[in-house]
């Protein structure tokens, strides 16, 4: 399985035995690691981070080889996804035993 990794890491089976290392040298390049590595807990939560990318299909490994650094600042952290602002509206609720809002005033000429 291909990954790219913004981070150095260790990945280790049950027995603790080292499965995967991912060095400074591989840093932002595509390395090829074994699937057991998923079974790391820490594999999980740095993709969580998004600190690890693996492409699961064509299209993204085309995303993540024409810009590995994308989502990432300068140093290589994963940048938190922005969630855009919602702007709600605040009603004024009004209670049953008040008027909505005073009629409008005519004019005298208009009651005629």
């Amino acid at each position: 399985m291909l990954i790219l990794s913004r981070v150095c890491a260790d990945f280790y089976d049950s027995r603790r035995n080292l499965l995967f290392r991912i060095t400074p040298h591989d840093l932002g390049l595509f390395v090829d690691a074994p699937e057991s590595v998923k079974e790391d807990p820490l594999f999980q939560m740095l993709v969580d981070d998004g600190s690890i990318k693996f492409p699961e299909d064509a299209r993204s490994t085309r995303t993540l080889e024409n810009d590995p650094m994308a989502g990432a600042d300068a140093s290589g952290k994963a940048l938190k996804e922005s969630k855009p602002k919602t702007t709600r509206s605040k009603s004024k609720t009004v209670s049953k035993s008040e008027p909505a809002s005073e009629p409008a005033s005519q004019p005298a000429s208009d009651l005629e």
